[in-house]
């Protein structure tokens, strides 16, 4: 009886450790599974993400606004053009929004909440984008734009989070957009109107100067005579 006991509990164990050993290469084989079902998806994204340069991700800009459908947001610090590059590109990117908007595209911008943005931020209007201006926008070290809630346009910069754009990424993804969109809505409704913004300067710039005139203020914050012109009447008229 003894000897027949001993038997049968060493057999239960040897189904027990043929049922743990089943488990293992079943658990074994569902983990190989995932980890190459995430190296498919990575080789995926990796597929559709492409790296450029400064000047690939300006034309990816452009290329994006021209092909959009519905709608163009994006996160930007509006640096005012210096080098000749830099002011052919402003040029371009105003010039397809206009052609944007006059299909009926929605373009929002949130641009860095600085006097020396002003021009680009009144340039983009002017051509029909709704523009606001916030400081958090400077807290990233990422631009970004979203269009047709799909397409995904990223800037990066080198190191300075205040320094120009130095290269980027194209990236089609409804995910990555979604989360991005998230990010845009979040920072657009505590953002500060583009007018708004401006009159304020006005009104600081008539405290410190009271003869100043739309020529002044035009030349002081970089913008259209016909805009200083209508900002300082109005920034006279609430006095």
């Amino acid at each position: 009886m003894h000897a027949l006991a001993t038997l049968t509990t060493i057999y239960v164990l040897l189904i027990v450790e043929l049922a743990l050993l089943v488990i293992s290469f079943a658990l074994l084989f569902l983990s190989f599974r995932e980890h190459r079902g995430r190296s498919e998806l990575m080789d995926a994204l990796f597929k559709a993400t492409r790296e450029l340069t400064r000047y690939e991700y300006f034309l990816a800009v452009i290329d994006s606004i021209r092909s959009s459908r519905r709608s163009v947001i994006g996160i930007i610090t509006g640096r005012k053009p210096v080098t000749d590059f830099d002011k052919e590109v402003v040029k371009d990117i105003a010039k397809v929004i206009l052609e944007a908007s006059k299909r009926g595209i929605k373009i929002k911008y949130v641009v860095h909440k600085s006097p020396d943005r002003l021009y680009v931020a009144y340039l983009y209007k002017k051509a029909g984008a709704d523009v606001r201006l916030s400081s958090s926008v400077m807290l990233s070290d990422m631009r970004y734009m979203v269009v047709d809630n799909l397409i995904c346009v990223l800037g990066l910069v080198d190191k300075e989070r205040s320094s120009p754009t130095r290269m980027g990424y194209v990236i089609v993804s409804s995910t990555l957009a979604h989360i991005l969109m998230n990010d845009f809505e979040k920072i657009w409704e505590t953002s500060e109107g583009l007018d708004e913004y401006a009159r304020s300067l006005v009104r600081e710039l008539l405290r410190k100067s009271p003869l100043a005139d739309e020529d002044f203020i035009a030349s002081h914050l970089g913008i259209p005579r016909d805009i200083a012109t209508r900002l300082l009447m109005e920034a006279k008229d609430k006095k």
